[in-house]
Parts: C-alpha cells; structure tokens; sequence
C-alpha cells in the first residue's frame, strides 16, 4: 500500500587517485621532517649565539698595588676577549671574612669603586686601539652600614682614608675578594654576570699592570 515510499539511494564510493594519494604523502613527509629540521637550526642558531660568539670576560690573576703620597692604592684589571660588546655594565667588589664575630660566620662588606659603571666593554680583538678596564678601590668611601662589625680602630682609619686592603683582608682567619660584571650581550640582549677568582691577600702584589696584557709588572 505504501510502496515507493523508501528508495534505496545508491553509494558511489570511488577509489582516492594515485596522484592524490602521492602528494598527501608528500605533504605529511614535508611536515614531519620540517619541524624537526627547523627545531634544530634554532637550536644550533641559539647556541652559536650564547655559547660559541658570546662576550666573555678574563680577569687578572693578581691586585696591583702602588702607593701615592703614602697611600696604597689597589686595582683590578679585566678585559673582553668575547667577540661582542657588553653594554651596559655594573661592577660590585665584595669582600668575606670568616671569624670577625663568630668563628664560622662570614660577613661581607661591598667594596666601593671608583667608577662602578661602564657603558660599552669593548672586544679586545678587531680594536685598533685596545682597551682594558682597570677599576680601582675607593677604600676611604666604605659606607656605615658596612663598618657596624668592623673593630673602632678600623672604622677610624676608614674615615681617615689611611686603611690598607691587608689590614681588612687579615681581620679574620679567612677572607677573599671577589669582583663581579653584569651587563648586557649587544646581540642576544641576554643579561651575563662574570666572576673573578676568590682574590686573597696573598694576591695583592706591588706595582702596575703592564699595558698589553693582565700581570703586575
């Protein structure tokens, strides 16, 4: 009575083309060996940058010392030997010393410096004329909050501009000096802090730096 209501509706299925198939494939095989292709340039690009042309900084072994007028003056010396500028630059001192109070405590006191900010380190290499940092310790210019532990007679020669860096590196049984740069890669942007060796008194050696390399003539 109702026939002619349902109608079966014929399904055509026709096979994917060869060629279609061969450039799907294609296509798959190019993405997957792009991205992994692509993560390893970026990553050896990264490395190159950070690791292989970043700035680097090469401390002196030693501490000059030379006397002016009776007062003994005391530098570092540093140089770039990077192939990129470091802009930017902050310099601290800061010196520890184990058993001023108590036997196995060390307190820190942070070492002005005559200039403890440095707008360009230049690489030493491809500079026609060659520049190397020799900052200078303003011992005179220690601030109160760092002498509260010192004994009286240490904080008189401090305000007198008569203390020796020996007389504060002996105070305790121990002590070490250590200068520290922070600035900036020119390229990457990336923010490096270098860090001398522990200096000690043993360090601290008489005369100036010669004019083409870090030792103490």
């Amino acid at each position: 009575m109702f026939t002619g209501w349902l109608t079966c509706i014929p399904v055509v299925l026709r096979p994917i083309k060869k060629d279609k198939m061969t450039n799907c494939m294609e296509t798959w095989m190019t993405i997957l060996i792009s991205i992994p292709l692509g993560a390893l340039s970026s990553l050896i690009a990264w490395w190159i940058l950070n690791y292989w042309i970043k700035p680097k900084i090469k401390f002196s072994e030693d501490i000059s010392k030379t006397l002016i007028d009776s007062t003994a003056i005391y530098r570092f010396k540093f140089e770039n030997y990077g192939k990129r500028k470091i802009v930017d630059n902050l310099l601290l001192a800061k010196l520890r010393i184990k058993g001023i109070r108590y036997k196995s405590i060390w307190e820190v006191i942070y070492l002005p410096l005559d200039n403890d900010k440095i707008p360009i380190i230049r690489p030493i290499k491809g500079e026609v004329k060659i520049i190397r940092e020799v900052p200078r310790l303003e011992l005179g210019l220690i601030e109160l909050r760092n002498r509260k532990f010192l004994p009286q007679a240490i904080k008189e020669k401090i305000d007198n501009d008569t203390i020796t860096l020996e007389e504060l590196m002996n105070l305790g049984s121990e002590s070490e000096l250590i200068l520290y740069v922070t600035g900036y890669d020119e390229i990457s942007g990336a923010k490096k802090t270098f860090e001398s060796k522990p200096y000690k008194v043993g360090d601290i050696k008489t005369g100036l730096f010669n004019k083409k390399g870090l030792n103490v003539e």
